[in-house]
């Protein structure tokens, strides 16, 4: 074995999985299926905060998908043509673009939605109630630590929980 600094450490270790995994490390980002709708990643993760939120602006989702503004103006588009999104100009700052889920959208939201509630009670329900805590904790951590060192933790995930797994009511 070399002499090295690359961290060879469980963190390390675990996030490699973690990626593997779930085929992040594709050479090429295919999309995946949920309830037999191919969307990727972002499409995913933007629908799940569209249907929460209600209406974002285009820099609100980038903010929240902690991608570049040019990067959510394609993946807004995209999902235009998709038919999911209605992308109007703010009225009050015309610089800004309102972004909606339109009624298929909302659809296509609640589908993939149920499809992934189903994966994750599978994959949380094989873990004891000791380890769903632990997780929560230990993962709640990290984002916290990964966030203060990317200067965008403010204490809170915008969701309702604050970064030790727990909801803000506890």
């Amino acid at each position: 074995m070399q002499n090295t600094t690359f961290p060879d450490d469980a963190l390390r270790r675990f996030i490699q999985q973690i990626v593997r995994s779930s085929g992040f490390l594709e050479s090429v980002q295919r999309p995946h299926e949920h309830a037999g709708i191919r969307l990727s990643v972002s499409e995913t993760f933007a629908l799940g905060e569209l249907v929460e939120a209600g209406e974002l602006s285009q820099q609100e989702l980038a903010a929240r998908l902690g991608l570049e503004k040019s990067t959510v103006s394609r993946l807004a588009a995209g999902m235009v043509d998709r038919g999911w999104l209605s992308r109007e100009r703010d009225a009050d700052d015309r610089r800004l673009y309102r972004l909606q889920l339109t009624a298929a959208g909302l659809d296509v939201a609640e589908r993939v939605g149920a499809d992934l509630s189903e994966h994750h009670g599978r994959l949380l329900g094989r873990l004891s109630p000791d380890e769903r805590r632990a997780l929560g904790i230990g993962l709640g951590a990290l984002v916290r630590e990964l966030d203060a060192g990317h200067g965008g933790y403010d204490g809170h995930d915008h969701h309702g929980h604050d970064h030790d797994g727990h909801g803000t009511d506890h």
